[in-house]
């Protein structure tokens, strides 16, 4: 029989399955559950399962409407008691411990283990639990809606002939990565890049510094959040890092450690992501920045992230509603500048990959031969948001720091922002004060009537 595939239905309420431990589990219901492991959790909320979970494990934040939720104390090894004592019809345990299976069953729980190592094999879980839980039309729907963003991904990066190497760490010290077998080394491959542990002899690998340094990745990803921090000057810190020409070159990405290590529907989010990273040509994208928000950090400080070239942009993020990716885009092309305005640099496309309670100050700088160049005036310099409701540019509450060159507006949420001004002014539309108008007229005045009385002069003499 195989895993993951429902085997004998017994009753319109009773099935049996095979879970992917092997294990034969009979379902009598499913209107209260408890699900351990976020992946579980986010596999839940997206099929619209939120209202019958009872608890979750400490490490379900997303949705962020699951914080609210009661919590299970420990997932690597829960409490058969605890998680009895909210008496669920079924428990969905995303397996990191295969004896907590046996001992939650012992206590008389309706277990069923998740343990993909695929692509693939998440689908399949998607798809168990819709049948388990009745929303097979919703689980359908979403494995085609995630399996056609893949199809994009592929048919973008099928044809491309430069597929760069990538080391992607997700523990330090010492480095662990993804090896073959595993849906890391898939999300590599399917992004248009070759992992250069590719050939480990397990799904799982743990390195070492010098074999890192021997493989000289292209481009390094670092999975960044409760398990792994490591920005480009920790990678440069590390001795004989700094040879490896990922971060020589500056080209080490932080990217969320939720969309990679979470077998679940935002798996693709974390693929997509990679890909624009890995081949920005081939979204209309020439400059692509990912980074990872960690709300415990905001809990005591902001985090400010910084993009050095082509446009010198700090943005300062000030809260936002859980874990997530802040990814900033860089384009030429955006939405239609109004006519009287001009565009300085570049547009900005800022989003969050959890919108909701998200915010931050947006800091841009400029340079005087910008304006000049442009023909913009200083002092008319905004940072603009695109309104896609009412589609036109909304001008913000902004800043101008005319000492040190930048405009700041503090955000909510993302769009599309700008900054723009208004055009110089020729000489002939340059309004002239006033009194400036009057001294101007006495003093030609006055300059007329002494020529005129110049020239009477000389026709005397002559006369």
């Amino acid at each position: 029989m195989e895993t993951g595939i429902i085997a004998i239905v017994k009753a319109s309420t009773q099935m049996t399955i095979v879970d992917d431990l092997g294990r034969t589990v009979t379902i009598r219901s499913s209107e209260r559950i408890v699900s351990i492991g976020p992946s579980c959790t986010e596999t839940l909320y997206a099929l619209g399962l939120g209202n019958r979970i009872i608890g979750v494990d400490r490490y379900s934040d997303y949705p962020p409407e699951v914080i609210q939720k009661r919590k299970i104390s420990n997932w690597w090894n829960p409490d058969p008691e605890e998680v009895a004592a909210l008496n669920p019809d079924v428990v969905f345990y995303s397996v990191g411990n295969p004896t907590a299976v046996e001992a939650l069953e012992k206590a008389g729980l309706t277990v069923v283990a998740l343990r993909p190592k695929t692509i693939n094999d998440i689908f399949k879980n998607i798809k168990l639990v819709g049948k388990i839980t009745g929303k097979i039309e919703e689980a359908e729907s979403l494995v085609s809606a995630l399996s056609r963003r893949i199809d994009d991904i592929k048919a973008r990066v099928g044809n491309t002939t430069v597929k760069p190497k990538v080391y992607m760490e997700t523990w330090y010290p010492p480095p662990w990565t993804w090896g073959p077998g595993s849906w890391g080394h898939q999300i590599i491959e399917l992004a248009g890049g070759v992992n250069v542990f590719g050939d480990a002899k397990t799904a799982y690998v743990k390195t070492t510094d010098e074999e890192v340094i021997a493989r000289n990745p292209d481009i390094i990803i670092s999975l960044t959040g409760a398990m792994h921090y490591a920005s480009l000057d920790d990678f440069r810190k590390r001795p004989g890092w700094s040879v490896i020409k990922a971060v020589a070159e500056g080209r080490v990405y932080m990217l969320d450690e939720n969309l990679f290590v979470r077998p679940g529907p935002r798996i693709v989010d974390g693929l997509e992501a990679l890909a624009r990273i890995l081949h920005p040509e081939l979204f209309g994208e020439a400059n692509v920045f990912t980074f990872p928000i960690l709300s415990a950090e905001l809990s005591v400080k902001m985090q400010t992230f910084s993009i050095p070239s082509p446009m010198i942009i700090d943005i300062c993020v000030i809260k936002a509603a859980t874990d997530s990716t802040l990814t900033v885009i860089l384009t030429k092309s955006g939405p239609t500048i109004p006519a009287n305005l001009r565009l300085i640099g570049e547009y900005v496309d800022l989003r969050c990959s959890v919108p909701e309670g998200f915010a931050s100050i947006l800091r841009i700088h400029y340079s005087e031969d910008l304006l000049k160049t442009v023909g913009v005036r200083e002092d008319s310099l905004k940072i603009y948001r695109w309104s896609e409701e009412e589609k036109r540019w909304i001008a913000l509450n902004t800043a101008v720091n005319k000492e040190e060159r930048f405009v700041e507006a503090t955000i909510i949420g993302g769009s599309y922002f700008a900054v723009m001004g208004e055009p110089t002014p020729t000489l002939l539309e340059i309004p002239i004060p006033l009194w400036l108008l009057i001294v101007s007229v006495v003093v030609v005045a006055a300059l007329t009537g002494a020529c005129v009385h110049i020239a009477h002069v000389r026709s005397g003499k002559r006369l």
